[in-house]
């Protein structure tokens, strides 16, 4: 990323070489997208986003939303390499020297998309938690577009780390004992237990998001991880199968970085490097020799699910469906979507590698909060419960200290 403004000179020479690069352009050839200053972060999310073509037939081209921009986007990038200056200026990104995250930028994106677009790359994670007698201390299902892995929390942290492992992580069934006791309602006291996740909703498009930037506890600032990890070509989760078609690549330092994206074109089943408007086949094809990939860069995982017959019936099916039905059913989904644990947006936040919109003002900006039915039929957490007995105990103590007033007042009456 260069934050430095470009001459009316350097302009014109850089007009000259897009003609250029326009006749010389290969039949066939991916083509790329042009750096406005600092818009990397944006067009490596747009060329995975292109090259995702389970959404192409989803985009609402008479849609007011952020659908006609990036079908505009997707019809020039069939032709030629091309501009993203109308599509910053929809999503209102003034700054475009201004360094930005990746993993926010596509989120950013399938909030603001029509919901049968954004759905393709949605998933839902239940979590659970039961005593040792069998009864359940609680119940969440949440819905999510990226699941994060933490290289912090590693144990192996001087070693490669396994994006396979990382990922089987999430699932893994966690004890509580002896020190770490929970209460349970339905034994009315504290009690050893477990508690688990599972996929209760297989996304069609799987994003996994490497934690390369987080928080030091010592120096109280952001760091950048270069940490080498083991990408899969292939991910099991029960049942779904899921082959990695592309990914999104971070180099350099938290300040000083650049973002490019390498994605396995169908139309020749090859990986290709998108640096900004410059398109290259990978020398050394990825997953050529080995079912795996060592990156120090990847930043994103995109990952394509195996489309069984029973799933391609119930999308044909969903097809025929009554406009007004999806658009109930979809409106619901979205209203539910929230990250898979409540550190989520923490995790969002520590990636940023520039000043960013926070996640909170993006949510304020992006998707206003309804107390609706739907937010009401929702399992309470912990913590809302907590809240409600806190309340209930100020306001019988404050009920408390008005009888005692009225007691003494009464007994001080001549």
């Amino acid at each position: 990323m260069n934050g430095r403004k470009r001459h009316p000179g350097e302009e014109k020479a850089e007009a000259e070489k897009k003609k250029k690069l326009k006749v010389t352009q290969h039949q066939g050839h991916p083509h790329g997208l042009y750096n406005q200053g600092a818009t990397c972060y944006l067009n490596s999310v747009l060329q995975v986003l292109f090259m995702t073509t389970e959404i192409h037939g989803r985009l609402d081209a008479e849609s007011q939303t952020t659908d006609r921009e990036l079908r505009k986007v997707f019809e020039q990038l069939e032709e030629a390499p091309c501009e993203t200056k109308n599509f910053t200026r929809s999503f209102e990104i003034e700054n475009v020297y201004q360094q930005r995250d990746a993993a926010e930028c596509l989120e950013l994106i399938l909030h603001r998309v029509s919901p049968k677009v954004s759905e393709v790359f949605q998933g839902q994670l239940t979590h659970t938690t039961t005593c040792s007698e069998g009864h359940s201390i609680n119940e969440e299902t949440n819905s999510f577009w990226t699941l994060p892995l933490s290289l912090k929390d590693a144990h192996d942290a001087p070693y490669t780390y396994s994006v396979e492992s990382g990922f089987k992580m999430i699932f893994q069934t966690k004890s509580f004992s002896e020190d770490n006791l929970v209460y349970c309602n339905g034994c009315q006291k504290k009690t050893g237990a477990t508690s688990g996740c599972e996929m209760e909703k297989h996304p069609q498009i799987l994003t996994l998001l490497v934690k390369r930037f987080d928080l030091d506890p010592v120096t109280m600032s952001h760091v950048k991880s270069n940490r080498c990890v083991d990408v899969p070509r292939a991910l099991q989760s029960k049942n779904k199968e899921y082959k990695l078609y592309g990914m999104v690549n971070h180099v350099g330092s938290l300040r000083g970085g650049h973002y490019t994206a390498t994605i396995l074109s169908k139309e020749d089943d090859t990986w290709y490097e998108f640096n900004d408007v410059h398109v290259n086949k990978v020398q050394k094809q990825p997953f050529a020799k080995t079912s795996s990939y060592n990156s120090s860069t990847a930043y994103l995982l995109v990952y394509r699910g195996e489309i069984t017959q029973v799933q391609k019936e119930s999308i044909e099916r969903q097809g025929k469906m009554g406009k007004d039905g999806i658009q109930e059913e979809e409106d619901a989904k979205q209203d539910t979507v929230s990250n898979f644990n409540e550190d989520r947006e923490d995790d969002l936040s520590q990636q940023r590698p520039g000043n960013l919109t926070t996640a909170e003002e993006r949510e304020q900006s992006v998707i206003p909060v309804e107390d609706d039915a739907t937010n009401d039929e929702r399992c309470p957490s912990p913590r809302s419960s907590t809240n409600i007995k806190i309340g209930i105990s100020i306001g019988f103590g404050f009920a408390l200290i008005v009888i005692i007033s009225v007691i003494v007042t009464y007994l001080h009456k001549p």
